[in-house]
């Protein structure tokens, strides 16, 4: 939103004075001071270039709902046709987004909603409207953060559907200089079909941090902030702007004083950036000489190229649930394509794939399930798929596919009893024999491993041991299911402790089970994102970590400077 902007004091880190009209009057009469959301460090100043999404339902004429589901289907063939041609144009590391959109208008559910309306009169193209901001809503209504934010992904598909009914160009900025990017909300196809190098950083009226655009800017290194407020789009085009997406401020028309003090932040942030690109291509050793193996935690193809920037040795653990929108999955050829997609990305380091942990807070109310008074305890994780061998079944052949791509690590989510992880290896073994049976090649010896998330897994972790061929282990699960306390559950966050003795005891017991194998073991949770937990985990003998990828560099730059 647009602020008064207060008056400039001269900083300690040598930035410039103030005007002399802020210090008679505390404010520039021309410059404007603007919060956001911070959405992707760094500075940026330079002159807006506005994106504008048009869209306009003037003059459709709406024919017969046999005519409308022709044109519609069209449409999506053309559409389809489009994001083929970019997909094959795109860098290596965005064609995932292209492909992930082609997928999405293929969603049968997505479909049917669209011929709905157009079976009771509606146009197409006002039907993919409708129809793509429903599945939007439920999809933001999921409880994951990362997961809302795959909305973006449905309206930039269904938006290009609209084009082609309309008739209409789908929109393109080119840019003929370096700019800052302004526009009420950017879409992933937006920032990939841009010339990078041009683009100086961008900020948003609307958006968020989680989403798409926000993701590409964090991987590429570009300045943006998002949520800025609408006032920000007003006559913005053409002027200059000095952007910290550190802070989510922006100063719209700076004055000299506030460019003076972006440039000296532009020297240090340039200093900084070559400590950190040190500390990223050492290894994480400790000053007694002990290698600690530091992984990333992801979600999507994005995620693991962000963990492979950010120094990571793999990736420890990446959750499947991504493919789990608005309570549909995809099948086998579309989940092959994701993970082979995300293994390609790690360029040959380990990828360790959670099979579906199937709970109502990663799926939405629509994924078919019994209804449970308290699913936390329920029917997830392995205990889901077991109980449904066609749906991991079908997983696994993907996973398995997949495996040819690079260097998988299939894991099994809370996993209590050695009995659960045998019915779970013998679902791997047909997954197997139906792909031979098919002639489909796959990788036939990838390791399969226990998520030790519960009380029960940690205590019997011996003899687990003897059929898994690696442990990782949930500290969030963990201490969750040791104190009895949900913890989506605000009431009981107290009773949650980050440090605890009691887990402590149980992450002991699974760490010498898994050296007496002699399997590895990583550790994944927020026992792994805190510099001085990871210490405490490390003493006990845990030698690799999961963590977000932002987190790396502080875990690693600390645990640097201990002696275990």
């Amino acid at each position: 939103m647009f602020k008064a902007r207060e008056p400039l004091e001269q900083e300690e880190d040598g930035g410039g004075a103030a005007c002399g009209l802020c210090r008679e009057t505390g404010r520039c009469a021309d410059l404007k001071y603007i919060t956001a959301v911070p959405a992707s460090a760094g500075l940026a100043v330079g002159t807006v270039r506005y994106l504008r999404h048009t869209q306009s339902g003037l003059g459709r004429a709406v024919r017969s709902p046999k005519e409308e589901q022709e044109a519609f289907e069209n449409a999506v063939r053309e559409a389809q046709d489009q994001l083929i041609r970019l997909e094959r144009r795109a860098a290596a590391q965005d064609r995932d987004i292209f492909m992930v959109q082609r997928v999405l208008l293929e969603d049968e559910g997505l479909r049917q909603e669209v011929a709905s309306y157009i079976r009771v009169g509606a146009g197409a193209a006002a039907s993919v409207e409708r129809a793509a901001g429903i599945f939007a809503g439920r999809i933001r209504a999921l409880e994951d953060p990362y997961m809302r934010e795959r909305a973006c992904d449905i309206l930039d598909a269904c938006r290009r559907v609209v084009k082609v009914l309309d008739g209409q160009p789908h929109e393109t900025l080119r840019l003929t200089g370096p700019a800052i990017l302004v526009a009420e909300e950017l879409y992933p196809t937006d920032i990939v079909t841009l010339d990078r190098s041009l683009v100086l950083g961008f900020i948003t009226s609307a958006g968020s941090p989680n989403a798409h655009a926000a993701i590409i800017a964090r991987t590429m290194g570009i300045p943006a902030a998002v949520m800025a407020g609408p006032e920000l789009l007003e006559g913005c085009d053409g002027r200059t702007l000095a952007l910290n997406g550190d802070t989510g401020e922006a100063y719209l028309d700076p004055d000299e004083a506030t460019k003076t003090r972006f440039a000296h932040k532009l020297r240090l942030q340039r200093r900084h950036t070559l400590s950190q690109e040190r500390l990223r291509a050492a290894p994480c050793t400790t000053k007694d000489g002990t290698r600690i193996s530091l992984m990333a935690d992801c979600a999507s193809v994005e995620d693991v190229r962000t963990a492979v920037e950010a120094g990571a040795d793999g990736v420890g653990l990446l959750l499947s649930e991504y493919l789990l929108l608005a309570g549909r999955v995809n099948g086998e050829e579309e989940q092959y394509g994701f993970y082979a997609a995300c293994l390609a990305a790690a360029q040959g380091r380990p990828v360790t794939i959670c099979t579906f942990d199937v709970a109502p807070d990663k799926t939405g109310t629509e994924f078919p399930r019994e209804e449970e008074a308290n699913p936390a305890m329920g029917l997830c994780g392995v205990r889901y798929c077991l109980a449904h061998p066609d749906f991991f079944e079908t997983q696994l052949r993907a996973l398995l596919r997949a495996g040819l791509a690079g260097n998988l690590r299939i894991l099994l989510p809370m996993v209590s009893t050695r009995d659960e992880f045998e019915h779970a290896l013998d679902a791997v073994y047909r997954a197997k024999c139906a792909l031979r049976e098919r002639g489909v090649p796959f990788a036939e010896t990838v390791p399969v491993g226990a998520f030790i998330e519960t009380p029960a897994a940690a205590l019997t972790a011996g003899d687990l041991a003897r059929r898994a061929a690696f442990f990782n282990v949930g500290t969030n699960n963990l201490i969750q299911y040791t104190y009895a306390a949900d913890r989506v559950n605000p009431q009981v966050r107290a009773y949650l402790p980050a440090a605890s003795p009691a887990v402590y005891r149980l992450v002991r017991f699974a760490v010498e089970a898994a050296a007496e194998a002699r399997i590895p073991l990583c550790l994944c949770g927020e026992g792994a994102a805190q510099p001085a937990l990871a210490e405490a985990y490390a003493r006990l003998g845990v030698r690799a970590f999961s963590l977000p990828a932002r987190e790396l560099l502080e875990v690693k730059e600390y645990l640097m400077g201990v002696t275990l």
